[in-house]
């Protein structure tokens, strides 16, 4: 009679229990693997699993227990490779550790995000990985504040509250903006983000304080906003490369925005870095094509999403603790400097060369705020033009 009802419906923990002639309390008790069961009762039930075909009801378990085993990913752009890249790293480090990630892609508008979040608080996700959050984001503001088990990475709230992970940004920004002074430039463009992203607002601080720094003025004209997108940034550049005193360099938000800049020079005749120096940030994979060869600030992508997932895992198993001391580390960037600054050929390097990788030693703070990681930068190929020309 049993295989008959084993045949017309799924094996129950009724059925391995009159199997295993023991009660359905002690089926649950070795699912969930209570340490004190005896291993003939153990073994005998487990026997008794693979006679039925049966399969534990995974929602039901997960309700029981309180946890999903899943995990919300939101992200500002995937189609961005640095998100791409960040949310390999973060997928693979999670299922290592046996959670399941449900991937949400925000396209920088608040609304949209909003409606994820309660999409992802339905769907009982155990904890969600923010890739996309805004320096004023009530959304969630309200998950910290409410001790919900959050992360940040690569952007933060403006008032630093919560657990993130991000580069240091302002001082990437300082130094490949000295980089571009060191080789002789003066009038340096800006390329920006997103104004309400704090990725976009500590790059453009960075470039002022740069410029500040060396007895220079912010020439507000000499700055556009690029909105992270290599259109909007292409367009940027060629209002600031139409002006009748253009700059010579232009820094761009991203490597992106950059790539649309090195666009914009080639549709009005200019060469590159012969008549205009362009350096970007996050070093996505393309930036070291023979053909671009990109001078960029490089992010330890792959680092950065390995540290976010295991990040919220820790968060999520002591929520109260991170609540009260919230885990912020602050990476340090990477100089690498390629082809698109002209450093390299100042230095005798052929044009459009492959530029060589050296590894990247992650610098991280301790836990705890705003302590940044220790180590100062390490410069690749950074040859000075003689004379102090142009990149």
């Amino acid at each position: 009679m049993a295989d008959q009802r084993n045949r017309s419906h799924p094996p129950t923990v009724a059925d391995v229990a009159r199997r295993a002639r023991v009660s359905r309390a002690t089926v649950s008790r070795v699912l969930n693997q209570y340490p004190h069961i005896r291993p003939e009762v153990r073994s005998r039930v487990q026997r008794a699993m693979q006679a039925l075909g049966y399969r534990p009801d995974q929602v039901a378990r997960s309700l029981a227990r309180r946890e999903t085993q899943s995990l919300g990913l939101v992200v500002a752009d995937i189609t961005n490779p640095f998100y791409a890249e960040t949310a390999r790293a973060i997928l693979e480090a999670a299922r290592d550790h046996g959670y399941h990630v449900i991937l949400c892609n925000t396209d920088n508008r608040p609304l949209l995000q909003e409606a994820y979040v309660e999409v992802l608080q339905q769907r009982r996700v155990d904890g969600i990985i923010f890739g996309s959050v805004f320096l004023d984001d009530p959304v969630v503001e309200r998950l910290v504040a409410a001790g919900y088990p959050c992360l940040m990475y690569n952007r933060h709230l403006r008032s630093r509250r919560g657990s993130y992970i991000v580069l240091d940004n302002a001082r990437a920004s300082r130094e490949v903006t000295r980089h571009l002074l060191a080789l002789g430039h003066r009038r340096i463009g800006f390329v920006s983000g997103l104004r309400n992203i704090s990725t976009a607002a500590e790059r453009l601080q960075g470039y002022r304080a740069a410029l500040r720094a060396a007895g220079l003025p912010v020439d507000p004209h000499l700055i556009r906003p690029g909105g992270f997108q290599a259109g909007m940034a292409q367009q940027a550049a060629q209002d600031l490369l139409k002006r009748s005193e253009r700059p010579t360099a232009i820094v761009a938000g991203n490597d992106l925005m950059a790539l649309g800049v090195i666009h914009a020079a080639g549709d009005l005749g200019l060469r590159v870095p012969e008549d205009l120096a362009v350096a970007g940030f996050d070093d996505i994979e393309i930036a070291g094509h023979h053909d671009i060869q990109l001078t960029t600030m490089a992010q330890q992508k792959a680092e950065m999403g390995r540290l976010a997932a295991l990040g919220i895992l820790e968060i999520i198993r002591d929520p109260r603790r991170f609540r009260h001391q919230p885990l912020q580390q602050v990476l340090t960037p990477t100089l690498v400097v390629r082809r698109t600054c002209g450093a390299r050929e100042a230095a005798g390097e052929a044009v459009g060369g492959p530029a060589k990788q050296d590894a990247l030693t992650p610098a991280l703070s301790q836990r705890g705020r705003g302590e940044q990681g220790k180590g100062g930068f390490r410069r690749k190929g950074s040859g000075r033009r003689k004379g102090g020309g142009r990149g």
